[in-house]
């Protein structure tokens, strides 16, 4: 299984590391500083990781040791999980937001599981799947690493600071913000060569999963479209992304995303007006995913698909379009906001 780490440029590699998912690699990223090396999203907690870091380093005469920085561009586990692992084996600080340090803190722990159980049962899921699905949050203790050496806030506009530049690759590189896909992501955007090192904040073959689970009032899918907007008025010609090859950005890539999204939420619209019309007035999270997404039914992707139908119809409340109705017992409901709507 060993592999050579692919050049991309004359300082930045790719690993390609593989994960047990549907969605079955990340993109990890080694860059020849003036100073030793940084490494950028290191992958999941398992055991092919470390063999393909172990191999990828060699092949450039290095080890650990030679990695002096470590970046994480957000906390889901496919990207943040063996960045704790690496630090303890090189040393090196870990860069990141600080409300990535905050998040993985929140979701990698025991609550998580019932957090997410409680949700999959108020979105309507039935009991037996819901278990199903809050399961893979028990699985994701064991494959990510608690970072306990030095935490370094790249985090910028979502700190409350100035943006941050910094060197990389000999270059400098200004940090760019965004939310949506994940709460407090970065992306490391050398702006004289227009190259993003972009995480999940832009993918070319897929559309970044964008999901709520009502545990506060935020509207992730508002955020991941700002998000856009950000990305859209910056200089970026190329990316080098999270998941898939790197490619050349076209406008009409960000523009197509933001259409995806708006077909989804027409669709959403119309499954709330249907389900509620032929029930009793309102209609369930899970049972409006069962129309976005007729073709889901393991619980690993439905985790997915219920929380980014959550997060459309989050939005779609926010449009003043529909309306929630929170039960006694938790149960969350959705209407039609009717003709009255402004």
């Amino acid at each position: 299984m060993p592999r050579a780490a692919e050049p991309v440029t004359e300082r930045i590699y790719r690993l390609r590391l593989p994960l047990p998912f549907r969605l079955n690699h990340v993109n990890a990223y080694l860059i020849r500083d003036d100073s030793g090396w940084s490494a950028v999203d290191p992958g999941l907690l398992i055991d092919t990781t470390r063999p393909l870091w172990e191999s990828a380093l060699a092949g450039l005469g290095l080890t650990f040791a030679d990695i002096r920085r470590i970046f994480v561009t957000h906390f889901h586990p496919d990207h943040y999980g063996f960045a704790g692992e690496l630090q303890r084996l090189s040393g090196a600080p870990v860069y990141a937001s600080n409300v990535t340090f905050r998040l993985a803190e929140r979701h990698f722990s025991r609550g998580q599981i019932g957090r997410s159980l409680n949700f999959y049962l108020r979105a309507g899921m039935p009991a037996e799947l819901a278990r199903a699905a809050a399961s893979f949050d028990e699985r994701l203790l064991e494959q990510t690493a608690d970072v306990t050496g030095e935490r370094i806030d790249i985090g910028g506009a979502e700190s409350g600071a100035p943006m941050r530049s910094l060197p990389l690759g000999g270059r400098t590189y200004t940090v760019v913000t965004g939310s949506g896909h994940a709460e407090g992501s970065v992306g490391l955007l050398d702006e004289e060569e227009g190259l993003l090192i972009g995480g999940d904040l832009l993918l070319q073959k897929i559309t970044p999963n964008v999901s709520f689970s009502y545990d506060e009032e935020r509207n992730p899918l508002r955020e991941y479209f700002d998000t856009l907007e950000q990305l859209k008025r910056r200089k970026i010609d190329t990316v080098l992304p999270g998941h898939g090859s790197a490619f050349k950005l076209d406008s009409r890539l960000i523009e197509s995303v933001r259409s995806h999204h708006e077909e989804r939420l027409a669709e959403a619209e119309e499954a709330v007006t249907v389900l509620a019309k032929a029930g009793a007035g309102t209609a369930a999270p899970y049972g409006i995913c069962g129309r976005l997404f007729p073709k889901v039914s393991d619980a690993e992707s439905l985790r997915f698909a219920v929380g980014e139908t959550s997060a459309h119809l989050r939005e779609l409340e926010a449009r003043g379009v529909i309306v929630r109705r929170t039960e006694a017992d938790g149960r969350l409901l959705f209407a039609p906001a009717g003709p009255a709507r402004a």
